[in-house]
């Protein structure tokens, strides 16, 4: 039962990917779905038993060698097999909800993307539930892999491949932070097994410690979008809606905030470490939230406020409460999905081809259940009680005031800010005048299978909240809000929440008016300080230019023999040194070696057809490979053994 959780979503990626074509669209969004509920039911069976002691199930033994055995395992504790559920239970209803959004396009190939769908919960499965770093490796490898494939699945719209391959590249340079984590660690404590990495934490060097857990959050900060690799966070909404939820809510950017947390008895002993943490996750939540104030895509908003609550959690684990970031991470999957659902139902309603917010409003008399939806949703990233993230977000700004005054100054700040731009969306978007009428055609309400998962989830950002005592229970850290605490923070959201309605519903303020009178600010902050400006221009583009101009003067004037740098007479020993080499001869073994690369490529290019069948057949050629080659190393010490 506990491998079939990771096996469930593994096993429709396969069904879909060989028999989409035949099954069509809807069966394989069905059984997509599907594979996500089961692995929650048998996640909430597990968890009874996961509760009273870990479990840990050894499923193969990896690399055998001479001093240690690396293994690949499952392990259930407390924080896996909850944050599990919660994950399960998110991507079956965002799957759910996905039956009706991608419904337009179905007949177009659309099994491809519920077979990533799968293909991306069984990677986040995999950081979950592994019992060592070799494991959360693979799904970290995985869900960057997915996250590539459903961002650019509009592949036809070049900003769509555009985001799809920043995401990869900026992660890319996350991911070789973690891996030389993983490499130190191992170096550090001779294994990579989780339970014993937690044995060995007292005996090892301190120092040591400190640089191998700043590279592992090296790719925390890579994966959860925080700065200052953070500008590929917002751009992955050029993929479909359910993908943007099913990202933002419960797969990759919350696998950052899970291994720190995962891995925290490693941190807790680098306090340096976690000074970085901290210092990181407060500036990248204030940072986007004030980036989200002057956003107008109704998606890139929630992804600046996705950021900024990461950042909140990264804050909490930097000041010592795991049990508080991981809750906030639990609540914050519910509403955030749900902000994101309303949100697509909103682009469905305008037919896929709106998602400027300044070309709304008044929306909520055609869209009720999406309005009562959203503001839910809004509410509770507002932290404003009874809803859920006023229990999460509100510990942890108190246990952070209790380290820092300066940081919960910060957090507070943060808190008016969110409040202030998912009401100015919301404000926008479903009241004030119609600025649509007669060019998207009608409006109304979307469908059952579309409304029933944004109920579900209103429901859990209403309620769950209230369960977060048992959480913090079983998780073995119970901390209680300190009543100024909370109601000071409910007072910052309900000032946000009244400056936006001021502003976008009763015009105190003329918005274009205020815009214009602070347009040097309002364009520092949507252009994210120009930090996307310096990625994109001055880095890529100079990269390209330096690049081009290489090839032009290095390869075709200097190298193709137009120049010679070496003709003047003042440097007559180079001279010298230039006819012994005869650079003639030069010339023309890199000219031979460039078409004998040509050729052969040429030659082998018929294995890139194209065909996913055939790319499978390949790679599986290669681990068959790999295996009798360990087979063979093993039998081979053994015998001499």
């Amino acid at each position: 039962m506990e491998v079939l959780v990771l096996l469930a979503p593994l096993l429709s990626f396969i069904v879909i990917g060989l028999l989409g074509s035949k099954i069509g669209d809807r069966t394989s969004g069905i059984i997509a779905t599907l594979s996500a509920f089961l692995s929650f039911i048998l996640t909430l069976l597990i968890i009874p038993q996961a509760l009273k002691q870990p479990i840990h199930i050894t499923l193969y033994n990896f690399l055998p060698l001479e001093n240690y055995n690396l293994s690949l395992g499952l392990y259930y504790d407390p924080l896996s097999s909850i944050t599990t559920a919660v994950v399960t239970f998110v991507a079956g209803v965002i799957f759910l909800y996905s039956l009706g959004y991608m419904e337009h396009y179905f007949g177009k190939w659309t099994f491809k993307f519920y077979a990533y769908l799968s293909l991306f919960l069984f990677a986040m499965l995999l950081i979950l539930l592994s019992d060592n770093l070799i494991g959360i490796f693979f799904g970290w490898e995985g869900v960057g892999v997915a996250s590539y494939l459903l961002i650019g699945y509009f592949h036809d719209k070049k900003f769509a491949t555009d985001a799809s391959f920043e995401a990869f590249v900026v992660n890319r340079i996350g991911d070789w932070l973690f891996i030389f984590g993983i490499i130190s660690t191992f170096l550090i404590f001779g294994t990579l097994t989780i339970p014993e990495l937690f044995e060995k934490v007292d005996e090892v060097s301190k120092t040591s410690l400190a640089l191998a857990t700043l590279l592992l959050f090296g790719g925390a900060v890579g994966k959860s979008g925080q700065l200052p690799l953070h500008t590929w966070l917002p751009n992955a909404m050029a993929g479909p809606t359910p993908v943007s939820a099913l990202l933002h809510a419960a797969t990759m950017v919350a696998a950052g905030v899970y291994m720190v947390s995962r891995l925290y008895p490693l941190f807790e002993n680098a306090p340096d470490t976690l000074k970085v943490v901290a210092v990181v996750g407060g500036l990248t939540s204030f940072f986007a939230a004030l980036v989200a104030t002057a956003q107008y895509d109704i998606k890139k908003i929630i992804a600046f406020s996705t950021m900024s609550q990461l950042g909140y959690m990264f804050l909490a684990l930097g000041m010592g409460d795991m049990v508080g970031a991981m809750f906030h991470l639990t609540t914050h999957a519910f509403f955030k999905a749900l902000l994101f659902l309303a949100a697509g139902s909103v682009i469905v309603a305008f037919h896929h081809h709106l998602q400027d917010i300044r070309y709304m409003g008044g929306l909520r008399k055609y869209m009720p259940f999406t309005y009562a939806g959203f503001m839910v949703g809004a509410l509770a990233l507002s932290g404003i009680f009874p809803f859920a993230g006023f229990f999460s977000k509100d510990r942890i700004i108190g246990s952070v005031l209790e380290e820092s005054v300066f940081w919960g100054i910060v957090g507070l700040g943060g808190s008016f800010l969110t409040a202030y731009y998912i009401f100015r969306e919301g404000f926008m978007v479903f009241h004030g005048e119609e600025r649509f009428r007669g060019e998207y055609g009608e409006v109304h309400e979307v469908g059952r299978v579309m409304v029933i998962p944004m109920v579900v989830l209103g429901v859990l950002s209403v309620v769950f909240g209230f369960v977060g005592g048992w959480y913090s229970g079983v998780m073995g850290d119970v901390r209680h809000v300190h009543l100024s605490v909370a109601v000071g923070s409910v007072v910052v959201g309900l000032l946000g929440i009244g400056v936006a309605y001021g502003v976008f519903v009763k015009r105190v303020l003329s918005p274009e008016s205020l815009y214009e009178s602070l347009k040097p600010v309002h364009a520092l902050f949507q252009s994210q300080f120009f930090t996307e400006f310096f990625y994109h221009k001055i880095l890529a583009r100079g990269y390209f230019n330096l690049s081009r101009a290489s090839y032009l003067i290095g390869d075709r004037k200097i190298i193709d023999g137009s120049i010679n740098l070496f003709s003047f007479g003042y440097l007559r020993v180079v001279r010298v040194l230039w006819k012994l080499l005869d650079i003639k001869a030069i010339d023309l073994f890199i000219n031979w070696l460039a078409m004998f690369i040509l050729s052969t490529g040429r030659r082998v290019s018929f294995i890139q057809t194209g065909l996913i069948n055939n790319y499978i057949f390949f790679l599986l050629l290669g681990i068959v490979l790999i295996l009798g080659i360990m087979l063979y190393g093993l039998n081979k010490v053994k015998g001499q053994g």
